[in-house]
Parts: C-alpha cells; sequence; structure tokens
C-alpha cells in the first residue's frame, strides 16, 4: 500500500470522527466541512459553537509544515459563545473562548496562532492566591475578526479587540487594540504599517 493512500485513508477516518464528536458536543457545522487531523474541543456546560460552511482546520499530521504537528484546541467556557463564519481556513490555532469570539466570512488564520478572549487571571496579585477568587475576577472582552482577513503565523490576538474587513495581519504580531478595515498591522505590539486601497 502507497503512502499517499495510507495518509487518504487516515484522513477519511478523521473526518468521520470529527463529525461525530462535534455532533455529540452539540457543535453546529455547516456543508463541507473540512478537519484534517485530531482536533481537542474543550465545550463547557451551555456553551455555543457555530461553524459556516466550507470551514477547514488542519489540525497536526504535518498537513500544514509552518505548524509542525501541533494540534487544533479549541476551548469554549460555560455561556460563551464561538462563531466560525464561511470559507474559513484555520491552521492549529488555538481558540480559548470565555465569552464570544466571532470570526466572519472568508477569513485565513496562519499556523499556531491563538485567539483569547480573557486574561485567564485576576490583574491583582492578592487575588491569585487563592485560584476560585482569581478565576472569578479575570477580565473577558469579545473578539472579532471581520470578513476576508488574513492573519500570518503565530499571531496572538488578545481580548477585546476587532480587526476589521479585509485587514492583514503580519507573521508573529500581538494584536493587543483595534485594527481598523483595510489595512497592513503588524508589530508587538501590532501598529498599523500600510493602508490597502
Amino acid at each position: 500500500m502507497s503512502k499517499s493512500l495510507i495518509k487518504k485513508c487516515i484522513n477519511s477516518l478523521y473526518k468521520i470522527y470529527n463529525r461525530v464528536k462535534l455532533s455529540i458536543l452539540g457543535v453546529h457545522y455547516g456543508s463541507g466541512l473540512c478537519i484534517h487531523g485530531h482536533i481537542c474541543i474543550d465545550k463547557k456546560n451551555n456553551a455555543r459553537v457555530e461553524l459556516g460552511d466550507n470551514v477547514y482546520i488542519s489540525s497536526g499530521r504535518h498537513m500544514n509544515p509552518l505548524s509542525r504537528n501541533i494540534e487544533a484546541s479549541f476551548r469554549i467556557e460555560e455561556n460563551a459563545v464561538l462563531e466560525i463564519g464561511n470559507n474559513v481556513g484555520l491552521s492549529s490555532v488555538v481558540l480559548w473562548c470565555h465569552e464570544h469570539i466571532k470570526i466572519g466570512n472568508n477569513v485565513n488564520i496562519g499556523g499556531n496562532t491563538i485567539l483569547l478572549d480573557s486574561d485567564c487571571h485576576s490583574l491583582n496579585y492578592l487575588d491569585r492566591r487563592d485560584i476560585y477568587i482569581d478565576l472569578q475576577n479575570k477580565s473577558n472582552s469579545p473578539i472579532e475578526i471581520g470578513n476576508d482577513v488574513l492573519i500570518g503565523m503565530n499571531c496572538m490576538i488578545l481580548k477585546g479587540v476587532m480587526i476589521g474587513d479585509k485587514s492583514i495581519i503580519g507573521a508573529g504580531s500581538v494584536v493587543t487594540r483595534d485594527i481598523p478595515s483595510d489595512c497592513v498591522a503588524a508589530g508587538n505590539p501590532a501598529v498599523v504599517i500600510k493602508h490597502i486601497n
């Protein structure tokens, strides 16, 4: 049996496995969903996940050499909402949703990128001495990615950020504040370096 035939068989098994897993978890997804590799999904009580049509997720298995062999990971906390639009491509991303992450249509997100809509811990050092108080006092704020956005590999999109339509985020950027539509932004923290006509 050839190596390429084995790879196709494994991909077919993962496609079936991932669809069954999503259905069991109550994830709503549209037509044309394609997940290559095993995806880690942790969906808490009353969380909602919606994937649009033609969503493509590569997860480990050396599908994308920029992602090496890292699996995609989605964690949606209690009462949080994760919305992914149509024609979206994700490569070994981490989406950790504490409140609301919304990704528009025709978006591509590069390998190893992290979207995190929370500080995950209190900013008060006294709160952090007790894990329960720490978690109660963490700060969350939604993330919204517009339509036709391209996010390069190894980026971090942090809480409260909105990225406007058709913008490009350069590889390795840390996005801490809103990025307007029709521009290129890059750096740590990311700043607009060019406007696109």
